[in-house]
């Protein structure tokens, strides 16, 4: 069996994923991928002075959960390590903020884990996704029409957000926790259907895998390719930027004439940034919002377009994104 102790030292050590003496919150739900973490960052914790804590985010979905919060404290306790557990009513929020469980359960446990992480003082926190989780996140991503930057899928760190076993596969991670005899717990709504991840776990990539039996560590790849085309282009972009950027004007703005001098890519990628600096986002402008914007960046002044919390408007020599104007004073 292949030594994932040591690829995953390997693994952290190539993207900097920790530093000797860090603390580390370990998200564990007690399943093979998360007690397989657990246990490889224990193995580890030694050689670099690892200060670990193990954090249990209940949903209130499963009854099960509640011996599992027992069962993962049992784990951390034998391995030396610290634990945390905390209880999220996430059907009651999906119901009050008329959201899907599956994303308000993915919000709280990552707000739940930064609290641990502040409150126990360490430096970042593990989580067990591995490469099989990678395939689908591009695949999730290419069905909603992302763009690279979808594509590039999970990083192995981003943020405090760490990931040390994106470079195995669930099969060698399953393989580990046998040959380990970790007590695995088996969480039922895996095999639940309703959840869009599940049924590109259980379906479509089984279909892809008659056409690409590589199918997953092909995904792999190409996240691996687009996240380093990825780099160079927003490194460009930050440039260009820069170079376009007219800092004298009372809103962010861009010279007309040098953005639409720029390739194509960057032009989007321009003006994506102005958005995200006129209006703080970090979400992403929507694509036909970008093209509409970049349309009226080739007409001539007192052009505009209202665009959610901001508005583009035109100059005889600038492109800018000002706020929004109320609808009131619109008519």
């Amino acid at each position: 069996m292949k030594d994932l102790v040591g690829c995953v030292a390997d693994y952290a050590a190539a993207h900097h994923l920790w530093r000797e003496g860090s603390g580390i919150v370990v998200a564990c739900s007690g399943g093979p991928d998360s007690l397989a973490l657990l246990d490889i960052l224990s193995r580890l914790a030694p050689l670099s002075r690892l200060k670990l804590t193990a954090c249990y985010v209940h949903h209130g979905i499963r009854k099960a959960a509640d011996e599992e919060v027992r069962l993962v404290r049992r784990e951390a306790l034998k391995r030396r390590c610290g634990f945390a557990y905390q209880y999220a009513d996430v059907p009651a929020l999906a119901r009050r903020e008329k959201a899907s469980e599956e994303a308000v359960g993915r919000r709280e446990r990552y707000r739940i884990l930064r609290e641990t992480a502040r409150a126990c003082g360490a430096d970042c926190i593990a989580t067990a996704h591995h490469a099989d989780d990678q395939a689908e996140t591009v695949l999730l991503h290419l069905l909603r029409g992302s763009g690279l930057d979808g594509l590039c899928g999970m990083a192995p760190r981003r943020g405090e957000i760490i990931r040390p076993l994106l470079g195995m596969t669930k099969a060698e991670l399953a393989a580990y926790a046998a040959a380990r005899h970790l007590p695995v717990c088996h969480d039922e709504t895996n095999n639940e259907t309703r959840y869009r991840r599940n049924r590109i776990r259980l379906e479509l990539l089984p279909l892809l895998r008659t056409y690409n039996p590589a199918i997953t560590a092909d995904l792999n790849r190409l996240a691996e390719i687009v996240s380093a085309d990825e780099a160079f282009l927003d490194e460009a972009a930050a440039a260009a930027y820069q170079a376009c950027r007219m800092p004298d004007l009372s809103v962010p703005a861009l010279a007309k004439k040098k953005l639409l001098t720029q390739p194509l890519a960057l032009q989007r990628r321009l003006i994506r940034r102005l958005w995200q600096e006129a209006t703080g986002a970090q979400r992403d402008l929507p694509f036909h919002y970008v093209e509409i914007i970049r349309d009226l960046a080739a007409k001539g002044a007192g052009k505009q377009f209202q665009c959610g919390r901001a508005r583009a408007y035109t100059t005889r020599t600038a492109l800018c994104l000002g706020p929004a104007v109320p609808c009131r004073e619109r008519r």
